[in-house]
């Protein structure tokens, strides 16, 4: 069975969300843990983590992601938010093991300086933070368009996965959007198994657990992060047929992301991803 979700909030309740992924033919969902602006987290008391649990469980969700805020910019060189990045995913880490979350996504950052000296500061953040957490809960790290000064590129995670020492505690999220930015064309059915490819030999494929589903409004290679609704970008029916029926890709959590005025809106995207691979 595919896990099929998107993004919606948690603003009036983490429980209250389980209607709501189901109303758009969802069984599973992303979200974000705090304001994604700025930092502010809502406090998640033992009564509504209890009905999300009951709600959850009848619902049959799962593979649940927790988002974190947009202002976490783990590859910094400025002291004041390099301490507010390591606050957050460490309290993030820690409450959503409190929630029976399965993965936190990051987006690595962007350098001020050399990408060598951001990805040494990103590693020295997350070693001390994991060492610290003792959290169950999978962080990954998201595979980024690279647009400008940002870091995420399939070797750049490589390279922070291998440093950190391999850890479970540690993996990655795809983004179809990011990628076909990055220069992985999805229209043509090779590029999918190139992808697959290169994340093998270069962090193996078990550590990838999650897929970001976005359409592009920009080419392959733009290095533009512009998501699009479901084949109504550069992406295509096509290059989502090609990517979604890899046996690979097929076993991670797929999560939406795409342009919506109300959650409602995403039960477009939802049936037009399920007639792709043929499911009801």
């Amino acid at each position: 069975m595919v896990r099929l979700g998107a993004f919606l909030s948690i603003t009036k309740g983490i429980d209250k969300v389980v209607p709501q992924a189901l109303e758009i033919g969802a069984n599973t969902f992303q979200f974000f843990t705090r304001n994604p602006r700025g930092g502010g987290a809502r406090t998640i008391g033992d009564d509504e983590i209890a009905r999300w649990f009951k709600a959850a469980r009848e619902a049959d969700i799962a593979q649940v992601c927790g988002h974190l805020p947009y202002t976490v910019n783990l590859a910094s060189d400025k002291e004041n938010l390099i301490e507010f990045a390591s606050m957050v995913v460490a309290d993030d880490l820690r409450r959503m093991a409190a929630l029976g979350i399965d993965y936190l996504v990051v987006h690595p950052g962007s350098a001020s300086d050399r990408r060598t000296d951001a990805l040494h500061r990103i590693i020295r953040l997350l070693d001390k933070v994991l060492e610290e957490s003792g959290s169950s809960v999978c962080l990954l790290l998201e595979t980024m368009a690279t647009q400008g000064n940002e870091v995420g590129s399939i070797e750049e995670i490589a390279a922070i996965w291998h440093a950190l020492g391999r850890p479970q505690q540690v993996g990655v999220c795809l983004d179809s959007c990011h990628l076909f930015a990055a220069g992985y064309d999805f229209t043509k059915a090779q590029e999918v198994e190139r992808l697959v490819a290169d994340l093998d030999a270069s962090i193996g494929l078990e550590p990838v657990k999650v897929l970001h589903l976005n359409d592009s409004k920009m080419p392959s290679g733009s290095r533009r992060d512009r998501h699009a609704n479901i084949g109504q970008g550069e992406i295509g029916e096509e290059g989502f047929a090609n990517l979604l029926h890899h046996p690979f890709v097929r076993r991670l959590a797929w999560h939406l992301e795409t342009p919506v005025t109300t959650y409602r809106d995403y039960a477009q995207d939802i049936a037009r991803v399920k007639a792709i691979i043929g499911a009801e």
